[in-house]
This record gives C-alpha cells, structure tokens and sequence, in this order.
C-alpha cells in the first residue's frame, strides 16, 4: 500500500525506463478502464535507479497486471 485516495489505497503496477514508456502503458490501462497515475515522472534520468512509477487503485491492479502481461 503506497497511498490512498478517497478512501482507496494505490499500489505500484511497475516501475518503466521513461514518461514515454509510461505513458503507453497508462493508456492501455485508460482503454480498459482502469484509472492510473504517473509518479516521479520529473525526476527521470536524475537517479540511475530511478524510473517512472505507474501506480494503480488496488481494485484494479489484478486485472492491469493481467493487461500489461499481455504486452
């Protein structure tokens, strides 16, 4: 659990190379239904360990790890 948000916690879906990379993914979640957010997407190429966090509602990360499996 990262974070909550109307009374919802967050969890990390994975963590991508770049915003572009992200935001592929967080488009193919929004095609399927499934709000996400982007985390640290400012700090990329700052931290050598870092990366762009795609975080999702936990009701729905089953279902986007079963999505991005599909990539």
């Amino acid at each position: 659990m990262d974070t909550h948000h109307s009374g919802e916690s967050v969890e990390v879906l994975g963590t991508f190379n770049d915003s572009v990379e992200a935001g592929a993914i967080q488009i193919k979640l929004k095609e399927a239904g499934i709000e996400s957010f982007l985390h640290d997407e400012n700090v990329v190429g700052l931290s050598p360990l870092g990366g762009v966090k795609v975080k999702v509602f936990s009701k729905d990360l089953q279902k986007a790890k079963e999505l991005l499996a599909g990539v």
